[in-house]
């Protein structure tokens, strides 16, 4: 038990959770420096303090504790998702997340550091336990499977993105909505819709190696919201909660899947709602949803799983070391099948001239950039999943790539980024331009890999592709 909760109590302090920012949305993650870790919180109150008395474990001074207390929360806007995904949520920021180091001295944190961070969330704990009550009558017991034994099914080819850079802006290039770790939302409401998946089908897709317990225990629970008393029942949060993530317009499967993330998510918090929020009014289906699943939670090697979800990931989930820091075992990359044919994030192109990149770049990460555009961005891509894991700025400070997709607003860090040389490097805009028409830039199952994203860079810079120029006859024919 030990064990188990040193790798939540990390997970929850190298992070932050859920995300979707810039005009994004998110839930169950966060972030930190070099190597990020996987998001949120702490064990429950019993794991707490079982683990308080490990070995080795340092008292806290008050100053860090007052420090551990200085949340920032900062709301996503998910506006313009369309009538079926109605999602919204927030995302943790820790000053541990945004961590960046120079160019000349990457490195991963030390273990040290690592249990400063834990000790310090221990010491927050501590002042805010779990109000719940221990029933001696609750022990968890299994959920009879509920599995649809359909395959994926026949999925269509990916939709290919087009962009119309004008000289002097960067291109980027996004693939799904949040930081992609755990479950996409999206994905499970296109599983359940075009598989026909159930709950539990999803869910163990999403969480490998995971299986699914009735804690028995919501008639006794008291949940809690920031870690102050809701005074609401269980199904009364988190059917507000799940409304507030997915609406009432996804398929009754899915909804199910999110009321199970959710659920497990605030056990995993010690029965806190954490960076989750409640909006008002569920309509009836989402109540009869998470009634249907009500005290079902996720579990691994005993114990509560830590499920994060994002809206949407571009094709497939990230390994959460990517993104964080911890490799969880159950928090590894799958396929997110449907997402390159429906998802309305996949291929978001967003144009941002070199002037408000540059401002954008040197008022969040404090540096100043040299007069070369083309040498700001430098990615890293994990040739496995192709999101980013790493940036190096200008040659100066490495950041992760999720950390550096937040400031620059963009939806995911899984993008390609291109910069068009010319003369309007210096003209400034206010808000970045979207569009899906133009030349192509790239797509995500041909730029997995940095040479590739090279190749296509170069290509992109020379404003030929033989995609382009195919797209060109098919216009011309068809006019």
């Amino acid at each position: 038990m030990k064990r188990l909760y040193i790798m939540k109590s990390t997970a929850a302090l190298l992070s932050g959770v859920l995300a979707f920012t810039g005009a994004s949305s998110a839930a169950g993650s966060a972030e930190a420096p070099d190597e990020m870790q996987s998001s949120t919180t702490t064990a429950a109150e019993e794991t707490s303090e079982a683990a308080s008395g490990d070995e080795g474990e340092k008292d806290v001074p008050a100053e860090e504790e007052e420090e551990a207390e200085e949340i920032n929360w900062t709301k996503a806007d998910i506006s313009d998702y369309d009538a079926s995904m109605s999602l919204v949520s927030y995302e943790l920021t820790t000053p541990e997340m945004l961590q960046t180091v120079s160019a000349n001295s990457k490195k991963e944190l030390t273990d040290e550091e690592v249990s400063l961070m834990i000790a310090k969330r221990r010491a927050l704990k501590k002042k805010t336990p779990s109000l719940t009550r221990k029933s001696r009558n609750a022990e968890p017991t299994a959920v009879e499977l509920y599995l649809s034994g359909k395959p994926v099914g026949y999925v269509p080819p990916d939709r290919q993105v087009y962009a119309n850079a004008s000289p002097g802006d960067f291109t980027f290039v996004t693939y799904g909505w949040g930081h992609g770790v755990g479950m996409s939302q999206n994905g499970a409401n296109l599983y359940a819709t075009y598989s026909g998946w159930t709950y539990q089908d999803i869910l163990f897709h999403y969480y490998p190696g995971t299986y699914l317990v009735n804690t028995n225990s919501t008639d006794d629970e008291e949940i809690t919201l920031r870690h102050e008393p809701t005074g609401k029942t269980t199904l009364e949060i988190l059917s507000e909660i799940v409304f507030n993530e997915v609406g009432g317009c996804m398929s009754y499967e899915a909804i199910k899947a999110q009321a199970v993330a959710a659920y497990t998510y605030i056990k995993f918090n010690g029965d806190d709602c954490n960076d989750l929020r409640p909006k008002a009014n569920p309509p009836q289906i989402v109540i009869d949803a998470c009634e249907e699943v009500l005290g079902e939670a996720l579990f691994y090697d005993e114990d509560f799983a830590l499920t994060m979800f994002s809206a949407s990931s571009g094709g497939c989930s990230a390994n959460c070391y990517e993104v964080f820091y911890q490799d969880v075992p159950y928090l590894r990359s799958v396929e997110s099948d449907w997402d390159g044919a429906y998802d309305p994030h996949f291929g978001t192109v967003t144009y941002i001239s070199a002037a408000d990149m540059r401002n954008r770049i040197q008022s969040r990460f404090g540096i100043t950039l040299s007069d070369d555009p083309s040498n700001w961005i430098q990615p890293v891509y994990s040739e496995e999943t192709g999101y980013v894991t790493d940036v190096c700025i200008d040659g100066q400070m490495w950041v992760k790539g999720y950390a550096f997709s937040l400031p620059m607003g963009i939806k995911s860090p899984k993008f390609n980024v291109s910069f068009t040389p010319g003369e309007n490097t210096e003209t400034e805009v206010t808000e970045s331009e979207w569009t899906d028409e133009g030349d192509f830039i790239e797509d995500y199952q041909d730029a997995k890999t940095e040479a590739a994203y090279q190749e296509q860079q170069e290509a992109f810079a020379d404003g030929v592709t033989e995609t382009t120029a195919a797209a060109e006859t098919e216009t011309s024919a068809a006019e």
